[in-house]
């Protein structure tokens, strides 16, 4: 039991500790955003499932073959330490990086991985049929409850204990000799396992005479795990694509998600701890409470609110998801098709959330969907005790209920972006909690598990019709890619006619096309007082034509500074802003100085320019590339600084935009800028202007003339440091320290 304990706790350590390493090694190659730690997750996953068909596969064979063949391929998987990623892997066109991302992992960590994800399955029956007890089903899933406790382990360990401490090389290089450890260790258990009985045999007497699973069974297990999985990436994406695309906020969900699985499996005579009686009320109300979170205070809820709800939601419900699995799970006979259709859930949950949302939906509508999906399973939980007439009232009346208080759901979005007044939130809100409360009561009388599905139904409808509503209320344009959920927004009529561009819920440019006037005022962040504003206007005090450099073209509102014999270089990462910005607004061909488009990650197209000699100075360089709220970090590296640098005139400034509101910027710029022997200074700019948005820059230059002015010292805001802040290098950066 120890042997084969210990074998399990270190490969799934091992599997769940490389995730964030090699997304970490990857993530600024493809523009830094929250998508590539989801096309990770479906990679895992899918390897996970190969890794379980494989186990199964294995298991129907021989011990000598099943031992033989292990060994051969752990000491194949060798050959591929230590796991750095290539840089041959770097994008060089500009595509969906979705299938280059998985090439990438499969090369680097693909064989290891499969071989890690096999290895829980793949003991478990080995020792189910070393047993050969009758109690040897509680041993069994205990392991697995033991495995997912491991990978518990690995992922809190990244975080707190060798991201803040250790670079990426070494991170790559000091999980590789573990693999080594653990590859040993498994094939001495593989080889002690050639010794079993020459074919596989029943593990107890209990398991000769278990039916097997029926196909309503696998499907069950299949929707329950693929639901599972979907919650996971839907939170996953909400919180990474509003905060930042950072390990600590990918390992969370995931942690939770584990953690689901040791306290359903684990527990008193191998039962765990759901009790389905006891979870099904609070699973219900969390449920209620995201579908809630998703539009209050128009989407930007507070951190301390917001990641709560997500993250005791999202672990209550895949309590309840892996829990109705555990209640149901078979004898050890047909364990490895239990893992195998868990598996295959996980993947399917996972690739629909990250190849197939992206292209069926306009935004983020799979969220809701697995609030409403987690009410369906509790309804066909509850279905079991012959209550199905009243569950399918309650579904029709929460259809009804929710056409009724929002007005119909074709009236919310008119043809030409204008929505119809409906029904205040308030109301909205108040008349979905009578409503549930009404149909609690007169159903508690006699099905009281009946009236929690019934509202819950309810009230997560509603909630996700008011989302969609959100989402869509003056929608002229909306669109979805791998890099995320562009909207375009129009409000106001003539003069005060006003159209934003939003990424997530974060505003990334408007403006007022009613007049030629309005047309061509800069606006938001980018205003009269702003920072990067006082760059443009003081690095040539006397007139002259400057170059410019715009990270991030967002609506191109910066480009409205341009004047006669400027140039601006715009360097985008998505090809829908490109799109948007053409067509919905018209900042780039207003603009008086002539404009050039560079496509793909700006770090990477910068490098290759100074690699073949086609790089030109710049006066300014704008970093503006933030995505929602999330922040590339491979731009605010000593290694971005030197590019950049390398760009710049020997008087040129280069503008940080570090408005945030999660995350303290400008004393990691200014750290930066320390490093580098250039100085850093803060314009904050509080606009009173309606159209102009509260906005921080940090510019950074060595020109001392243009940092004595008066109209720059006026301006200028002392930038506290943070105690112990460790200088951000590509291989060495951490997001805890300058958390708000």
């Amino acid at each position: 039991m120890i042997l084969y304990g210990i074998t399990i706790v270190s490969s799934a350590f091992l599997l769940f500790l490389v995730q964030p390493i090699i997304a970490k090694q990857i993530l600024p190659w493809f523009g830094g955003t929250a998508a590539v730690w989801t096309m990770c997750v479906v990679f895992f996953q899918s390897v996970l499932l190969a890794g379980y068909a494989y186990a199964h596969a294995a298991t129907r064979r021989t011990p000598r073959f099943q031992s033989t063949v292990h060994v051969a391929l752990l000491i194949a998987s060798l050959a591929t330490l230590p796991i750095v990623a290539s840089a041959r892997w770097k994008p060089v066109a500009q595509s969906d990086p979705s299938m280059r991302i998985v090439g990438l992992l499969a090369v680097t960590i693909g064989l290891p991985y499969f071989l890690l994800s096999s290895t829980g399955p793949l003991l478990q029956k080995w020792f189910a049929e070393d047993r050969g007890r009758t109690r040897v089903g509680f041993d069994v899933y205990r392991l697995f409850a033991l495995s997912n406790a491991g990978s518990l382990v690995g992922l809190l360990v990244y975080p707190f204990a060798i991201e803040p401490y250790a670079s990426l090389r070494g991170q790559a290089w000091g999980w590789s000799a573990g693999y080594l450890c653990f590859a040993l260790a498994c094939a001495g258990v593989a080889w002690r396992a050639r010794s079993r009985t020459t074919a596989p045999v029943a593990s107890s007497r209990v398991d000769a005479v278990a039916p097997p699973p029926t196909v309503g069974r696998y499907l069950y297990w299949l929707a329950c795990a693929a639901l599972g999985s979907m919650l996971l990436l839907a939170v996953t994406n909400h919180v990474t694509q509003n905060v930042a695309s950072i390990p600590f906020l990918w390992v969370l969900p995931l942690t939770l998600y584990l953690l689901s699985f040791v306290v359903v499996f684990e527990g008193r005579a191998g039962r765990g701890w759901y009790v389905p009686h006891w979870w099904r009320a609070p699973v219900l109300g969390a449920v209620i409470a995201m579908a809630w979170a998703l539009s209050a205070r128009r989407g930007i809820l507070n951190l301390y609110v917001a990641l709560p709800v997500f993250s005791i939601g999202l672990f209550l419900a895949c309590v309840f998801c892996h829990g109705e699995m555990a209640k149901t799970k078979p004898a050890p006979t047909y364990l490895t098709q239990f893992y195998l259709c868990m598996s295959a859930g996980g993947a399917l949950g996972g690739l629909f959330v990250a190849l197939v949302a992206p292209n069926l939906f306009t935004n983020y509508w799979e969220t809701p969907l697995a609030f409403f999906g987690l009410c369906a399973i509790a309804a066909l939980a509850v279905g079991e005790r012959r209550v199905s007439g009243w569950l399918i009232g309650g579904v029709l009346g929460t259809i009804a209920a929710g056409a009724i208080l929002l007005g119909g759901g074709s009236s919310s979005v008119e043809a030409a972006g204008t929505s119809s007044p409906g029904l205040d939130p308030n109301w909205l809100t108040a008349g979905t909690i009578a409503f549930a409360i009404v149909v609690f009561g007169v159903a508690t009388w006699r099905r009281w598990p009946v009236a929690i599905v019934i509202a819950a139904l309810l009230c997560t409808g509603v909630y996700g019709l008011r989302y969609y509503r959100f989402l869509s209320s003056d929608t002229l344009h909306a669109s979805r890619n791998f890099y995320g959920a562009l909207r375009v927004k129009e409000t106001g009529t003539g003069s005060k006619r006003r159209r934003d561009l939003m990424h997530g819920v974060i505003l990334h440019g408007d403006q007022f096309p009613g007049t030629d006037a309005h047309r061509r005022k800069p606006t938001t962040y980018y205003g009269a007082n702003s920072g990067i504003a006082l760059a443009l206007r003081e690095v040539r005090p006397d007139g002259a034509p400057i170059d410019v450099a715009m990270i991030g073209l967002g609506a191109g509102t910066l480009a409205t500074w341009g004047r006669t014999g400027d140039r601006y270089r715009i360097y985008e990462l998505n090809p829908a802003v490109v799109q948007i910005a053409h067509r919905e607004f018209s900042y780039l061909s207003d603009s008086a100085a002539t404009v050039e488009l560079a496509m793909g990650d700006a770090r990477l197209s910068m490098e290759r320019e100074l690699a073949d000699g086609s790089a030109l100075p710049f006066d300014v360089i704008a970093v503006d590339a933030f995505s929602s709220d999330s922040i590339p970090v491979h731009l605010i590296t000593r290694e971005a600084l030197d590019v950049f640098v390398r760009h710049l005139k020997s008087d040129g400034i280069i503008a940080f935009h570090v408005s945030n509101r999660f995350l303290r910027l400008a004393p990691v710029v200014a750290q930066l800028a320390d490093d580098a022997g250039l100085e850093a200074i803060d314009i904050l700019d509080h606009s009173t202007d309606d159209d102009e948005a509260t906005s921080e820059w940090v510019l950074v230059t060595r020109n001392e003339a243009f940092l004595d002015r008066d109209a720059v010292q006026k301006q200028t805001s002392e930038i506290e440091p943070i105690d112990g802040l460790p200088l951000w290098t590509d291989q060495f950066n951490n997001l805890f320290k300058i958390l708000k």
